[in-house]
């Protein structure tokens, strides 16, 4: 499967960090999930949003990861439909090669309420809006990304490419 991104600091930043010899790998599954009115999940903190998802544990599939994450992060168990593709970010500042693999899910059952303890810490809220209004948001969102949010500036950068390929794929599924 090819990368429908590959991104590091000097694509984002005017002052990129020096990169490492080595970066240190972290397998990260993450994606889009539907629910049965095709709406799209998305975890929302301070006016940004992003996907569901987060790193793949010891042993665990990238299939696996996603269905725990989408249990915790959003509250619901999920079916995966569909691989939309994989992407890479090297992060110098972090030291770390995250390696991507984006799903597009539907919601099994009920929704449900995430058991993740993030959510009242940083206050995550889970909102499920369109895809055209998720879209604009994703888009959006690019331009007002400070600058010192270095993980952000990486990660909506990767949700926003996985979004168009996702559009892509359900364009040639239509």
């Amino acid at each position: 499967m090819n990368y429908f991104l590959s991104i590091k600091d000097s694509d984002i930043f005017e002052n990129p960090t020096v990169e490492p010899s080595e970066y240190k790998l972290r397998p990260t599954a993450k994606g889009i999930v539907l629910d049965g009115d095709g709406n799209i999940a998305l975890l929302s903190i301070r006016d940004q949003v992003g996907f569901p998802g987060g790193g793949v544990e010891e042993g665990e599939t990238f299939e696996e990861a996603f269905i725990r994450e989408c249990d915790e992060e959003i509250g619901c168990a999920v079916g995966i439909i569909s691989t939309i593709g994989k992407a890479k970010q090297y992060r110098a500042k972090d030291v770390k090669q995250y390696e991507f693999v984006y799903f597009i899910a539907k919601v099994i059952g009920e929704k449900g309420v995430p058991s993740t303890s993030q959510d009242d810490e940083l206050g995550i809220k889970v909102i499920w809006l369109s895809k055209e209004k998720a879209g604009e948001i994703l888009e959006r969102q690019i331009k007002d990304i400070p600058e010192n949010e270095y993980a952000r500036q990486f990660n909506f950068r990767t949700h926003l490419a996985a979004f168009k390929k996702y559009l892509e794929l359900d364009i040639k599924n239509n």
